[in-house]
């Protein structure tokens, strides 16, 4: 217990005060340098980018040089280029004064905004102006240039603001746009006010709410590593518990601490206020309330994988042992397969709901769409991450199920399809029950796949090739089910599609509208109307009136309001229809429907439009106007022209898709179509469907059609691209499992490597298999990389130039039928354009047709580059775009005279290309500029480049698995020869006859076997030299031995004769005695002499043994008993309770433990009583028997020496009894070694195998 808290409390302990320092850390900068300072901090920052915009407006007004040259339009694009606004960071305008006192623009650098008319004449002077698309700030400065005043006016940009608030249009700050996360604008009085360079206050800034706030990236940082040092804290607990208690305990440890810190994240959400973050936003994805949001299935996810994976890297091969009652194993293998397709019904409906529920996008075909947000790869990376965790968890219940069960595979798969159909019985949101059966359908086979170890499925350690095919079949399986979710859901919108057609395709159906005309009655009207007849109130009262009663219906209608005073007189309307026209509409072409002073009339044999009229009186029922309200239900043609700045994220619906097509019939006639499907002008009775929804296949095309009613009838054709989405989709999750394991293998290596540099180095040592393996991967996708950079700048360059040749051939058109009609109509006069009179109502008209012709908008300007008509005025009127032309455009048609101009343009957050030509008249003068601004370029860009990703992708997944199954084969064989080589010279020996290896191939391993064939030849020549020297040597060693140990004996014999021959010559007195001792002493002698012979001859035969089955207890005792009656001797003895059998060599055994009990009774050096201890264990196949004594011990330098031949520590003594004791041990089987201790004494040890242990 003590190592275990020293192992808690030690090293480790470190990480867990670095997460807590970190954490303190991180908390006192975001709420006390961060939090607080913050608001003086960006204050600070706008002020000095304000400034310094100040600053360089003030040089640019002293440039005299340069204001000359703008005045008197001499200056060249290269100057143009340099004053531009996207060069400047702030836009500036000249105004020349007339002697009137009026204000004419010259020249302007920008077309984003236009500033306030400088009324009071201020000149060193700025202020902030707040304008339709945000918060400014105005310079001005008034100069005079040859006699003449001028009035510079700047507009350095704050805030963008725009009417609404949407993707592309969003409120920001211009220079810093995580500064509103932080500070808001203010008109109050705060400490952290704006400054200019002239010292007046512009405005003031201050904090925004706490809850609103954003944890600052500096302190997100240090939770998140805080996060990281105290989970790896946690990780080395669990590992040390599981060291010392065993895994299950650690496991229990490390679930316990994750319940407890997501139990705390979720109860105490403002801990780590993880709702700042879209990522957490339950908008996005949320299916319970433990998982609440993308962001906590993530964290779930991941933790799930943390405890997955600790087990795996500590499971045994054989995880539990049965138990001993049959019916307890059938019990616990039935728990497990419970939880392994609660598991997997758990994973499925995740799925689901992340295909289904969540606004994620899994349109793999649209890589862009995917793009758009992380939010589809943080998805593919959590499938990933449940997926590994799902197979980890099925090895480890599929293992303890079978280890329980004794394999039996069908039982197993039938007791899974119960529990399986058992739980769908209780399943009660009837969506998922389809999909889980197909799933339980899956896991039936998965199962039996893992039972029959297909690809080694219930190994814990997988190779490569087993790997890739575990992960082909989980992309395979997940790809299958987001098609499955996918096909439903897009049935789904599809039909909601046509019943929305239909609906709104029906001139009949009013409802909606009539909700919008019910609050504009005659009492609200005549309260209102006087309102229309002044200019400065009409525009707005008329956007008013559209944005509170029609906002609802803004996407489905486009809807405008036109007023005409009693005398019928149109009153500041934005078109120039009169009211003669309206009115014949009215009364002659509209159609009653049943909402009063409602009607529909028909456009074209595809188009209808709603019509209003009110006749607004007094209270006296005198006449004061009217008012007529025209409503057009958006035509999905006509979309194509609404700027991709007004639209949110469509993709996931079909009406925005380009591989959808509709038709909608009524009375059998086609009515409408959308895009390119040869659908039929005229059905028959046989084609119309039978019931409300019906589905036909048409070759790549399926048909849904739906019929609202007897003669009204949708039909949406979507092209079937399955295929291609399996691909891609496999492809994608296929990457994505790749780079997770690549992911989890470099944690690994950092962790365990404790980021030593010396373990790192030798981590990135790659294998020769490793190496070729990385360079055939690494080739593969340096191709993608590159052949998809090259063909994708190919497909940028190629679509500009056709979408310029393409725009250039437009707009060429329509100016030619622009100038036709103004020759036609004499809209010249005196060579002036009637554009600066009353607008003409013919040209309009004309420009709004071109415009619905060619799908594109059209903007006309006159020669002083103002706007005079736009066939989508949205834009200008609500302030997005200023009604100025474009300075480059306008410099390069008006001063250069080019013909044509394209410029790169950019509203909001949307760039697109715009063209500009001159409208001509017969001299060639231009009096007006045409202008096509191209919405969709970088949509269609950006499709292309998607389809041709999509192909890509297809193609390097397949390149991929190629590439890998080559570099496998490669490898094996490569590796297999170095495999071979290394076997047979693991294989070398010096006491054997060592093969030589036969290769045919003459290639660079061929040249490799031929040198280890030549070393085989010398080193068998070698090994004969050094056997024949050896046995040389050993004869020598053994004569000299054997030579010793006679020469011991003979010199007394010898010595003791001589003395007794001695006392015979000279008759000694003693003879007979002298004789009698020189007796015994040539017997003892002797004796030692025939010892000697004995040993050796024993030393020589061990290699003979005769085995037989005997009682090693037998042999003991027999042993035993001579020792116990020995003087100043305790012997014990502790044997085992079993009969102990074994089958060697007796005789062998009986001298071994001779030897060992002989050397242990003379250890003891002086020390009495002399203590031996025999002790035997049992362990598992094996008998160890311990010979313990109390001598001296045993020498460290002479320990080595111990089991040599001839060494001995005694004074006496041939040195071959231990050396004869291993080789007898050896020789059955079993081994001997011995543990000594200096002063305490010397334990041998004998392992002998058993036959078996018996009571």
């Amino acid at each position: 217990m003590k190592d275990l808290v020293k192992n808690l409390t030690g090293r480790s302990l470190y990480l867990l005060l670095i997460a807590i320092g970190l954490f303190s850390l991180a908390f006192v900068i975001d709420k006390y340098i961060i939090g607080t300072t913050s608001a003086r901090y960006y204050a600070s920052l706008i002020e000095s980018d304000i400034k310094g915009k100040e600053l360089n407006f003030q040089n640019l007004t002293g440039d005299t040089a340069l204001l000359n040259a703008l005045i008197d339009k001499t200056y060249n694009e290269e100057l143009l280029e340099e004053v531009l606004d996207k060069e400047k960071g702030y836009s500036f305008f000249i105004y020349r004064k007339d002697t009137a006192n009026h204000d004419d623009l010259i020249f302007w650098n920008t077309q984003t905004a236009i500033p306030p008319i400088n009324i009071l004449g201020e000149s060193d002077a700025s202020r902030a102006v707040r304008l339709s698309n945000g918060l400014y700030i105005q310079i001005s400065k008034s100069i005079y240039i040859s006699g003449n005043q001028y009035s510079v006016e700047g507009l350095i940009p704050v805030m963008w603001e725009y009417f609404v608030e949407i993707e592309n249009l969003k409120k920001e700050f211009v220079s810093f746009p995580d500064a509103g996360k932080r500070v808001s604008l203010t008109r109050t009085v705060t400490e952290y006010p704006v400054k200019s360079t002239f010292g007046n206050t512009l405005f003031y800034l201050e904090k925004t709410n706490i809850l609103r706030q954003q944890t600052s990236w500096p302190a997100l940082l240090l939770v998140l590593m805080g996060i990281f040092f105290f989970l790896l804290y946690v990780h080395h607990a669990a590992h040390t518990i599981a060291s010392y208690f065993g895994l299950w305990q650690g496991v229990l440890f490390l679930i316990l601490v994750i319940v407890l810190i997501r139990g705390a994240s979720y109860y105490f959400p403002g801990i780590l206020n993880l709702r700042q973050f879209e990522l957490f936003d339950p908008a996005i994805y949320s299916s319970s309330f433990v998982l609440s949001s993308l962001g906590d299935l993530f964290i779930n996810a991941a933790l799930f994988c943390w405890v997955v994976l600790f087990i795996n890297r500590r499971i045994p091969e054989k995880p539990v042992q049965p138990f001993k009652h049959t019916w307890l194993n059938w019990i616990a293998a039935t728990t497990m397969i419970l939880f392994l397709v609660s598991f997997t019904f758990i994973f499925a409906d995740i799925l689901q709901s992340l295909v289904s529920d969540a606004q994620i996008s899994f349109n793999v075909t649209n890589f862009f769409s995917l793009i758009k947000t992380p939010y589809s790869f943080i998805s593919f990376v959590i499938l990933a991450t449940l997926a590994l965790s799902y197979f980890f968890i099925s090895q480890l219940l599929l293992t303890i199920s079978g280890t329980l069960t004794g394999e039996r595979t069908f039982i197993i798969l039938v007791i899974a399809a119960f529990i399986g159909l058992l739980l769908l019985t209780f399943i009660r949101n009837t969506a998922v029950i389809e999909l889980n059966l197909y799933v339980l359908l899956w896991l039936l086979v998965y199962i039996w796949m893992m039972k029959r170890k297909v690809f080694s499925g219930l190994n814990f350690r997988l190779n490569i090739s087993e790997v890739l095919f575990w992960l082909f079949v989980f992309s395979f399986s997940i790809a299958a089910v987001i098609i499955f979710e996918n096909r439903k859901i897009e049935f789904e919108q599809r039909v909601r599609f046509a019943e929305k057609l239909s609906y709104q395709a029906d001139p009949s159906s009013q409802t909606l509208l009539s909700m919008a005309l019910t609050y504009l009655d005659n009492e609200y009207l005549s309260k209102t109307f006087p309102r229309f007849k002044e200019a400065s109130t009409n525009k707005a009262l008329k956007d008013s009136i559209i944005n509170k009663n029609f906002s609802v219906f803004l996407n489905r209608y486009d809807t405008r309001l036109y007023t005409y005073g009693a005398d019928m007189a149109p009153q500041y309307n934005e078109d120039s229809v009169s009211f003669e026209t309206l009115n014949t509409i009215y009364d002659i072409q509209g159609k009653e429907t049943s909402i009063v002073d409602l009607r529909y009339f028909e456009k074209t044999f595809d188009k209808f439009s709603y019509i209003s009229r009110k006749v607004i009186t007094d209270s006296s029922g005198i006449n004061m106007g009217y008012l007529f309200i025209l409503s057009e239900p958006r035509n999905y043609k006509m979309e194509a022209l609404v700027p991709k700045l007004f639209k949110q994220s469509r993709e996931l619906l079909p009406e925005y898709a380009p591989n959808y097509s509709y038709a909608i019939y009524s009375n059998f006639e086609l009515m409408a179509y959308y895009n390119d499907y040869p659908f039929p002008t005229h059905l028959n009775n046989e084609q119309l469907p039978k019931g409300e929804y019906n589905i036909k296949k048409d070759k790549e095309y399926e048909e849904l059609w739906y019929r609202h009613s007897g003669d009204k009838v949708v039909v949406i054709v979507k092209k079937d691209n399955s295929f291609i989405e399996a691909i891609t989709l496999f492809a994608y999750l296929f990457s994505t499992f790749l780079f997770l394991l690549a992911t989890y293998r470099f944690a690994t290596m950092l962790i365990r490597s404790k980021l030593k540099k010396s373990v790192l180095r030798q981590n990135f040592q790659l294998s020769i298999r490793s190496q070729i393996h990385s360079t055939i991967i690494m080739v593969s996708l340096l191709s993608f990389v590159v052949i998809g950079v090259a063909t994708i700048l190919f497909f940028i360059n190629r679509y500009d130039r056709n979408n310029q040749d393409r725009l250039s051939r437009a707009i060429q058109i329509m100016v030619n039928e622009v100038e036709i009609l103004m020759k036609e109509h004499n809209v010249f006069n005196d060579g002036f354009m009637l554009l600066d009179q009353v607008p003409n109502e013919d040209l309009e008209k004309l420009m709004q047709e071109i415009s619905e012709i060619h799908g594109l908008d059209v903007n006309l300007y006159d020669t002083l580059g103002t706007l005079r008509f736009s066939s989508n005025p949205f834009i200008y009127n609500k302030g997005v775009l200023s009604e100025k032309m474009n300075p480059e455009a306008y410099f390069r048609v008006h001063h250069l005279r080019a013909i044509q101009c394209v410029t790169d343009e950019k509203m909001g957050k949307v760039s697109y290309l715009s063209i500009y030509c001159p409208v001509r008249d017969t001299e060639g003068n231009p009096h007006a500029f045409l202008n096509i601004p191209s919405y969709s370029t970088q949509e269609e860009l950006k499709q292309e480049i998607s389809n041709f990703l999509v192909t890509i992708i297809n193609l390097n997944a397949f390149i991929f698995l190629v590439a890998g199954a080559i570099a496998l084969f490669i490898t094996n064989r490569i590796t297999s020869s170095f495999t071979i080589i290394g076997e047979k010279m693991r294989d070398i020996n010096l006491r054997k006859m060592n093969q030589e290896i036969h290769w045919k191939r003459n290639d660079e391993i061929g040249e490799l076997v031929k040198e280890y064939n030549k070393m085989v030849h010398k080193l068998d020549e070698s090994a004969d030299a050094l056997a024949k020297s050896e046995r040389e040597g050993a004869w020598r060693q053994m004569a000299r031995q054997v030579a010793h140990e006679i020469k011991n004996p003979l010199t007394p014999m010898k010595l003791s004769i001589q003395y007794l021959q001695k006392a015979i010559d000279n008759n000694s007195v003693n003879v007979k005695e002298m004789t009698t001792n020189v007796a015994r002493t040539l017997v003892e002698q002797i004796d030692h002499l025939s010892k000697i012979a004995s040993d050796f001859s024993q030393f020589a035969n061990i290699g003979n043994p005769r085995n037989e089955v005997f009682d090693l207890h037998d042999l003991l005792y027999s042993l035993t008993s001579l020792y116990e009656t020995t003087e100043h001797l305790q012997f014990d003895w502790d044997p085992v309770s079993q009969r102990v059998m074994l089958f060697a060599d007796k005789t062998q055994l009986n001298r071994l433990f001779t030897n060992l009990f002989q050397n242990a009774i003379e250890a003891p050096d002086e020390i009495s009583p002399r203590l031996i201890h025999i002790g035997e264990e049992l362990n598992g196949e094996y008998i160890m028997v311990s010979v313990k004594d109390n001598g001296g011990g045993i020498p460290d330098h002479m320990q080595d020496k111990i089991f040599t031949p001839n060494f001995t520590t005694k004074s006496s003594g041939t040195g071959l009894g231990l050396a004869m004791s291993k080789s007898i041990a050896e020789q059955a089987h079993g081994d001997i070694w011995f543990e000594s201790v200096m002063g305490e004494g010397t334990t041998f040890f004998v392992k002998l195998p058993l036959l078996r242990a018996t009571n």
